[in-house]
């Protein structure tokens, strides 16, 4: 299988990257969708940059922190000219020996639902820090700094951005129960989608009938239920497309679809072209 460089660092022989991306790195590397397979870090230190994360548009702008967590999709739609981004990624085996998902139990699903962070001037010049730190440490070639240094830096910015989202969340209204079926709901698709597109499945892990569930939907988003679930599914499909060499039926059974031509017709009503012809487009 061939794969696309890009900031998945996250090869074997490498824990962790960072940078400064002064030419926009991050959009010519994401231009199309791909799935995270470690955690990114961005900080925006000037400009702007407009990106999808998962099934929702952010636009990032200076003093933002954005945490991309792994099987992540990312698509940047634009970059302004004067953009400077911190970059910081984490492949999985060292987000594993930081014991990642149960020292972030407590805020994992915050981040997972808004993964951009606006933080205070003084705040980011904290972070800042931080990210020099790792980038000073990737460039160390005689030195090699130890797996725990690096976990313990990682923990330490997850914390805080984790901290900064409770004092939000905090703040904010109470969510009423339409919203928070919708929060749910996308939560259960980002899980389920390449097994369960059916409305009925998801209205029964929410407890609710279909009916309702696609009337709340529908009600505060503007969106229907199947839309929402072909949106991820077009998103990995598409992925797969441009950056394997998976052939058309193994993408359509990877994403359960019982064969090529209902997968081609689902995909083109949502694309307006053939998987085929996506492929050779992106070529």
């Amino acid at each position: 299988m061939k794969t696309v460089e890009d900031i998945n660092l996250f090869k074997a022989d490498k824990g962790f990257i960072a940078e400064i991306d002064m030419t926009g790195t991050l959009g010519r590397l994401y231009h199309y969708p791909q799935r995270i397979n470690g955690c990114l870090f961005i900080l925006c230190l000037r400009g702007e940059c407009e990106m999808t994360i998962h099934l929702s548009e952010h636009k990032i702008e200076k003093d933002n922190v954005v945490v991309v967590l792994p099987e992540s999709f990312v698509h940047v739609h634009r970059q302004s000219s004067d953009c400077r981004l911190f970059l910081v990624g984490f492949n999985r085996e060292l987000l594993n020996s930081a014991n990642f998902f149960s020292s972030t139990m407590n805020y994992l699903s915050i981040m997972i639902e808004d993964p951009v962070t606006p933080l205070q001037p003084k705040i980011a010049e904290l972070f800042r820090d931080y990210f020099m730190l790792l980038i000073k440490m990737g460039h160390l070639r005689d030195i090699n700094p130890n797996r725990e240094l690096f976990s313990t830096i990682l923990l330490t910015i997850l914390h805080g951005i984790g901290s900064i989202h409770q004092r939000i969340e905090v703040g904010k209204r109470n969510f009423n129960r339409g919203e928070e079926i919708v929060k749910r709901l996308a939560q259960c698709i980002i899980k389920h989608y390449t097994k369960e597109r059916s409305v009925s499945f998801y209205a029964d892990l929410l407890h609710v009938s279909p009916q309702h569930l696609s009337t709340t939907v529908n009600k505060v988003t503007g969106k229907t239920v199947t839309d929402i679930i072909a949106k991820l599914v077009v998103t990995d499909a598409q992925a797969k497309l441009k950056s394997t060499d998976l052939t058309i039926q193994e993408i359509a059974y990877s994403l359960n679809f019982p064969d090529i031509s209902f997968f081609g017709k689902y995909f083109k009503r949502y694309t307006g072209m053939s998987p085929k012809q996506y492929r050779e487009v992106q070529e």
